[in-house]
């Protein structure tokens, strides 16, 4: 993974008020991205541990926790984010 220029410069790593506001986008863009991915590992990992029908039990009791914690409106983003990466992952999936 290569280095975002955007937190590696001078000063702007240490001071998010310096971004512009589409630096600040692109990184909220590439945090989603990221969690998104980070997400997909757990549940699979939970898969293998637990079996898929209690990984998929685990997950919605996980969607309803981000749900109170950050609104709906932010968890369905990142699980349409997560949707997405599976769908780019395996296009011929539906």
């Amino acid at each position: 993974m290569t280095a975002n220029p955007y937190w590696t410069e001078d000063g702007k790593a240490k001071n998010l008020a310096l971004l512009t506001s589409t630096e600040r986008c692109k990184m909220l863009e590439t945090l989603l991205q990221t969690e998104a991915a980070e997400w997909k590992m757990r549940f699979a990992k939970k898969s293998i541990e637990i079996g898929t029908v209690k990984a998929r039990s685990w997950w919605e009791d996980t969607k309803l926790d981000l749900q109170k914690r950050r609104g709906k409106a932010t968890a369905d983003t990142l699980i349409a984010e997560m949707n997405r990466q599976r769908h780019d992952a395996n296009p011929l999936s539906s």
